[in-house]
């Protein structure tokens, strides 16, 4: 069994980092125009609107999606591994 061992931990970081994706970053509440990933910068904002970042870099404005995910795959292993470990889940 000890053959598989490296499959089942690589299998159970993909599946934490899965999770942990779905995290809350950060959330801001503005109604500027300066960010970098503004999607209309000449409309001026009349409202404030409420982004959330995710920690796979994915980016929701009022709940629509403006940022696709940012990490994927032994991407998004590698982005949950600066911060976790698989001992922290036992």
């Amino acid at each position: 069994m000890t053959q598989y061992q490296e499959l089942v931990l690589k299998r159970a970081k993909q599946i934490a980092a899965e999770d942990w994706a779905k995290g809350v970053a950060n959330i801001h509440l503005h109604r500027t125009n300066s960010m970098w990933y503004e999607p209309n910068p000449i409309k001026v904002k009349n409202r404030s609107v409420l982004d959330i970042t995710y920690n796979d870099g994915r980016i929701t404005r009022d709940d629509l999606e403006i940022v696709p995910s940012q990490y994927e795959g032994d991407e998004l292993v590698r982005e949950w591994e600066k911060t976790n470990s698989l001992e922290e889940l036992v």
